[in-house]
């Protein structure tokens, strides 16, 4: 049971009993609850006592025995002290003695209770501040929610709490967190907000709505479940983040109560600063799913990158160069040096439809067959022909991809190609370019297309370059393509400045990255070259 020295310090009260002494001439005593005198007494008494308004009564009666009287002090009901008086019974026979003492003990009753109420107050504002720092360092969802309706009942000293967030179509609010709830209320059905005219005032414009009765309102979907469950008064506040809502907070007494404005305004800041974390959750969880994914792509990116050769064969009179430069950490380019028996060289350039993750598995599945068919089929229209049925039997639609495949007998020098719809890779024999663009459509379209093929043979000084159209369609600032010409302009001077087949592929890179500046790539970027020496 609370004290009257809870509230209010000795000195206070010794201040108090003075000034009353002195009003009213007779020696005064504040007490604790059980009559025990909480300061000490003062002999002297000055002043002069006003006189009592007509129709005054005493508020607290005041019981005296003989010549003592006093009256209680009261907090929220419940008695935290006492105010006695010695009289010789004349100050007291006309009733004005009592009328005075029960004065005074509600003077001092209203100052408890304002000390109380501002303690109250300032506890609630902690909590606030202590709800805060929670939130900035809480990132569990859940634990953000239930912490939310724990610490309003906490505060309000209401009877339950509960949240109910918007589900992703906005046409229902579930329920996310409760606390001092009963399982059969909150089993009572569900809360559409096209048929709960409360909580589609609360969405809609963002304001608290009061309910004093919920028992009796017929805007409570549930009246007799509220009435089961013992809840009188409730409170919906909203829950907003940056003006869209996320949910509302349901604050019930079980008795009769009239939130005052403080009460309203703590909620709502709680209610702000629960959506806020309640937003900050979802994006950290977010974030951490974006990470594992990230995670996820880094590795198979890896993978990815394992399938592209790491360097370029060494043969005897050739010398290869090659480049990779995926858009992304999964790209859907790749080439590929097969060694074929005896003495012949497959060599692959292929750019499948798309970018990510589908188009590396596809590139993943192409690759895998070429190779398969490659190594046993000796036709080159056989093998493209296997590869693209594979790629029709198991793909959506829009699945395709372009392939330029070649066999390099490197003893006779005897090339072989066809091209399924790829850019007409390039091949340089002095001061003339031929491209080299015989084959047919690109894979993945028609299941029993047929590809011609064609045959050449390469010379001493003869340079080849492959490449996929992220190189002739890289766009600068003013959306021009870098272009086929240009791409034909920078393997000249590659060559004419002597440079091995690494250096000309990358020469062309710098070319094409001089020509585009710091706009953003668009596409992955493949090449291979091969300079016959």
């Amino acid at each position: 049971m609370a004290n009257l020295t809870d509230y209010l310090d000795v000195q206070t009260l010794q201040q108090l009993q003075d000034s009353f002494t002195a009003m009213a001439r007779v020696p005064l005593r504040i007490c604790d609850a059980a009559g025990t005198p909480l300061t000490p007494e003062r002999s002297e008494t000055t002043g002069t006592l006003p006189p009592v308004p007509d129709g005054i009564a005493p508020d607290h009666p005041a019981s005296h025995d003989l010549d003592v009287c006093e009256a209680p002090i009261l907090l929220d009901g419940h008695v935290t002290g006492r105010i006695m008086m010695e009289s010789d019974g004349q100050f007291d026979h006309d009733g004005r003695g009592p009328w005075l003492l029960s004065l005074m003990a509600a003077m001092i009753g209203r100052l408890t209770d304002r000390e109380s109420l501002l303690r109250e107050r300032v506890e609630q504002l902690a909590t606030l501040y202590r709800l805060t720092a929670e939130f900035t360092a809480v990132n569990d969802l859940q634990a953000v929610l239930d912490s939310v309706a724990k610490t309003v009942v906490d505060v309000i000293k209401a009877k339950g709490c509960l949240i109910r967030l918007l589900s992703d179509d906005h046409q229902e609010l579930n329920l996310k967190a409760v606390h001092n709830l009963s399982p059969g209320y909150l089993n009572k059905g569900p809360i559409l907000v096209s048929k709960s005219q409360i909580d589609q005032t609360v969405l809609t414009s963002g304001e608290s709505v009061y309910i004093p009765d919920e028992q009796n309102d017929p805007r409570v979907l549930y009246p007799v479940a509220a009435r089961d469950e013992g809840i009188v008064s409730a409170l919906v506040v909203p829950m907003f983040y940056k003006g869209h809502p996320e949910g509302v907070i349901r604050v019930y007494m079980g008795q009769l109560h009239e939130f005052d404005w403080f009460e309203i305004q703590l909620i709502q800041a709680i209610a702000a600063q629960g959506a806020a974390a309640l937003v900050n959750a979802r994006l950290y969880a977010e974030a951490v799913q974006s990470a594992a994914i990230k995670r996820q792509l880094a590795l198979a990116g890896d993978v990815q990158r394992h399938m592209i050769p790491r360097q370029p064969p060494h043969l005897t009179g050739f010398d290869c160069g090659a480049l990779y430069v995926p858009c992304f950490e999964l790209g859907g380019d790749f080439y590929d040096f097969i060694d074929l028996p005896p003495d012949n060289m497959g060599v692959a350039i292929c750019d499948v439809a798309g970018k990510g993750v589908r188009a590396s598995l596809l590139m993943a599945s192409i690759r895998a067959s070429l190779r398969a068919h490659a190594t046993n089929i000796y036709g080159m229209e056989h093998v493209l022909s296997r590869v693209n049925r594979d790629l029709c039997d198991d793909k959506l639609t829009s699945d395709f991809a372009t392939l330029f495949y070649g066999v390099l007998d490197y003893r006779t020098r005897r090339f072989t190609y066809a091209n399924a719809g790829h850019p007409p890779p390039l091949l340089l024999r002095g001061d003339t370019i031929q491209r080299l663009a015989t084959g047919g459509g690109v894979l993945g379209i028609e299941p029993n297309f047929r590809w011609r093929f064609n045959v050449t043979t390469l010379q001493r000084g003869d340079v080849f370059l492959a490449y996929t159209d992220g190189l002739n369609e890289a766009m600068n600032f003013h959306d021009e393509e870098f272009g086929c010409d240009r791409v034909e302009t920078a393997l000249r001077t590659a060559v004419q400045a002597g440079y091995n087949a690494d250096g000309i592929v990358k020469h062309v890179l710098w070319e094409m990255h001089h020509f585009t500046g710091l706009q953003t790539r668009a596409d992955d970027l493949t090449m291979v070259a091969i300079r016959v020496l």
